[in-house]
């Protein structure tokens, strides 16, 4: 599997427990949430590797507060894409967090989250 980056960036928000939205500098163009500095729309990252809950649950909630805490938004962070998400409208990505850990294993190891497939 090809991957590409990393890439430092920031988070501006979390979506759900396994969605965030961040702004990403690329070396040559830093491509903010919502849009990039040409007005392309920029997608969300999906974490790859992980499924939390679905948010209509508390579970889900509880999972959007951990990640939340986990990293906040203002951290600053390294990505990797593994490309577009299955169903469209974002990339899967890791998220290293600032200390070098990695994200989608905090929320597994927090229980927040299962493996997905």
């Amino acid at each position: 599997m090809t991957v590409y980056g990393p890439y430092p960036a920031v988070v501006t928000d979390w979506h759900d427990g396994d969605t965030c939205h961040l702004n990403i500098d690329l070396g040559f163009a830093t491509f903010e949430y919502g849009h990039d500095l040409d007005g392309h729309p920029i997608l969300s990252c999906r974490i790859y590797g992980i499924n939390a809950p679905e948010l209509s649950t508390d579970a889900g909630k509880a999972a959007l507060l951990y990640a939340e805490q986990l990293c906040p938004p203002g951290t600053h962070v390294t990505v990797l894409s593994h490309g577009w998400d299955k169903y469209g409208g974002r990339f899967d990505g890791s998220i290293a967090l600032p200390d070098g850990s990695d994200f989608g294993t905090a929320m597994l190891a927090a229980g927040q989250a299962v493996a997905d497939g």
